[in-house]
């Protein structure tokens, strides 16, 4: 363990003792390089007209060797120079550079700053129901890996869109920006930007001037609004859970609908634009079946149902327009059914023990039960299974005894109960 610590104390000082940096006068440093992807410690960005120098700053003392290389990659790199700096001209951007100094190794490029000049929405793209794609000028500040691959640096773009906000529990319009992806196919550069669900003007918004060299701030916009054809939709689902202690399975506990019938749900929908949206009812599994069978639809944003079947319905929220179409899934799984009755209680001897008279059932959702004396004199009666009889008759403890319950019951599986049965009061109290 010692020796792991000072070794680990060794390495630390060593790193210390050999850092490397590198900078280069009046650029703009892009920090989105990934190493592990293109090889490349750094890319800079450069004004078209200026010549500066890159500066290598290290701890070491030992010699530095400089060598370029262009988009094809560093199998074709060439000794240009050595020292700590290195001076370039205009036309010597758009390379790439690798220092060597001793067994250290730091790559970079530098690419020559474009202004966007034009910029348009690509119609004839075929996924805009995730994201556009913009066409223009201007776009490919780009820079190639140390294995000659091309890369664009992303754009900041903003537009106006759709989001949810769970503060408001509502859908809010807002004035978004996001890193838009530069990609190229062949000699055409795009940039992507998610799909806004607002008629909207994308902006190029270019910092890199201001952060580079002390610029302005520029921008460009489209000038043509966008007519949104992607749907953003929300679907918030719940169930109203009852507490009777005497229903078993009231829901289910993997975070799922359902449980013991009646089941009282709200479904909530929230659709961008004048989308057409609804509520579809199905037997079938929408994610394992292509075409489902709709059993009932609903055009409504809030939409109350409750559930008295035994089985299993999927509700599928569907949103459409001319160009898309969004949808999710929830499943409501109801229970067979079950009742039984007690036959033994004690009213007023232990408060809050055994004191009330109730059937344990699931998945009721037809109820009638009377409770007579032994000279069948009907003395209570109720409709509600999560109720109980509490040993009164109009408002006293009857006597100790034997009284008869009859039950008339429908389960949501269609299966009726008839039951009758003796009730045993044990110590009453007056």
């Amino acid at each position: 363990m010692k020796r792991f610590c000072i070794l680990s104390l060794y390495i630390f000082f060593v790193s210390l003792l050999y850092a490397q940096t590198v900078e280069v006068d009046g650029a703009y440093r892009w920090t989105g390089v990934n190493k592990s992807e293109t090889g490349l410690d750094y890319v800079f960005v450069i004004p078209s007209s200026s010549q500066a120098t890159i500066r290598f700053n290290s701890t070491s003392g030992s010699p530095v060797n400089w060598y370029r290389f262009d988009r094809t990659g560093i199998n074709n790199k060439t000794s240009i120079s050595n020292g700590n700096s290195l001076t370039y001209s205009p036309a010597e951007k758009d390379y790439g550079y690798v220092i060597e100094q001793g067994d250290v190794s730091v790559y970079l490029w530098l690419s020559t700053y474009k202004e966007v000049s034009s910029l348009y929405p690509d119609e004839e793209y075929t996924n805009q129901c995730e994201d556009v794609r913009l066409a223009g000028t201007g776009l490919d500040i780009a820079y190639y890996t140390v294995d000659g691959k091309w890369k664009g640096i992303n754009r900041a773009v903003a537009y106006k869109t759709w989001k949810w906000d769970d503060a408001l529990k509502d859908l809010k319009m807002v004035e978004d920006t996001v890193q838009g992806l530069v990609s190229k196919s062949g000699e055409t550069v795009s940039l992507y930007a998610p799909a806004p669900y607002e008629k909207t003007l994308f902006t190029v918004i270019d910092s890199i001037p201001y952060k580079g060299w002390n610029g302005a701030i520029k921008t460009f916009s489209t000038s043509d609004e966008y007519e949104p054809r992607a749907i953003l939709m929300k679907a918030v689902v719940s169930q109203q859970l009852r507490d009777a202690k005497n229903e078993w399975n009231t829901a289910p506990e993997d975070g799922s609908f359902g449980g013991s019938a009646p089941v009282e749900m709200e479904f909530k929908a929230y659709v961008s634009g004048d989308n057409y949206y609804a509520w579809e009812f199905m037997q079938e599994n929408p994610s394992e079946v292509d075409d489902p069978i709709v059993d009932a639809i609903y055009p409504d944003k809030i939409l109350r149902y409750t559930f008295k079947d035994e089985g299993t319905t999927y509700v599928r929220l569907k949103a459409t327009n001319s160009y898309c179409s969004r949808d999710t899934s929830f499943t409501i799984t109801v229970g067979e059914s079950r009742l039984e009755a007690p036959n033994i209680f004690s009213p007023g001897t232990s408060p809050g023990v055994n004191d009330e008279w109730k059937v344990a059932y699931k998945s009721i959702v037809q109820f009638k039960c009377w409770i007579f004396n032994r000279w069948g004199v009907e003395i209570f009666r109720f409709s509600d299974p999560a109720q109980g009889w509490d040993g009164k008759y109009k408002g006293k403890l009857v006597p100790p005894g034997v009284y008869y319950y009859i039950i008339e019951a429908k389960g949501a599986d269609n299966q009726n109960y008839k039951l009758k049965g003796n009730i045993n009061i044990l110590r009453p109290r007056n």
